[in-house]
């Protein structure tokens, strides 16, 4: 896929990264996760991807509930202030990976403990 996406990167972009959420899928191996990691950190759109770690911590803390990680993005995109999301995406992946972990959550260390909506909180 890495031969495939280049050689179409460059036949239909000139070899830029397109600026655009449509044209980005359209390119192998690029779903909507990726394509919003790329449009958020390569040119700083106020997009959210949701990747396991978001899903879980949004599910979990009632931060952004949904069934699916589209509804998880929209849920985030309209909880989230537009100040916030340029860097809310890298924030929260970090905090589902380091604290709010999917098997031993350390809602001790937790900075938003009180926020959260988290049933089985661990001591």
């Amino acid at each position: 896929t890495t031969v495939s996406l280049s050689r179409l990167l460059l036949e239909r972009h000139g070899g830029e990264v397109p600026h655009d959420r449509a044209a980005l899928e359209a390119l192998p191996g690029v779903g909507r996760k990726t394509a919003n990691v790329v449009l958020n950190t390569v040119f700083g759109d106020p997009v959210m991807a949701v990747d396991t770690h978001i899903f879980r911590l949004s599910n979990r803390t009632g931060l952004a509930p949904g069934k699916d990680v589209l509804a998880v993005e929209k849920a985030l995109m309209r909880r989230i202030p537009q100040e916030f999301l340029k860097d809310a995406h890298h924030w929260l992946i970090l905090h589902g990976r380091y604290v709010c972990t999917a098997r031993k959550p350390a809602c001790g260390d937790c900075i938003v403990r009180d926020l959260c909506d988290y049933r089985d909180k661990t001591v």
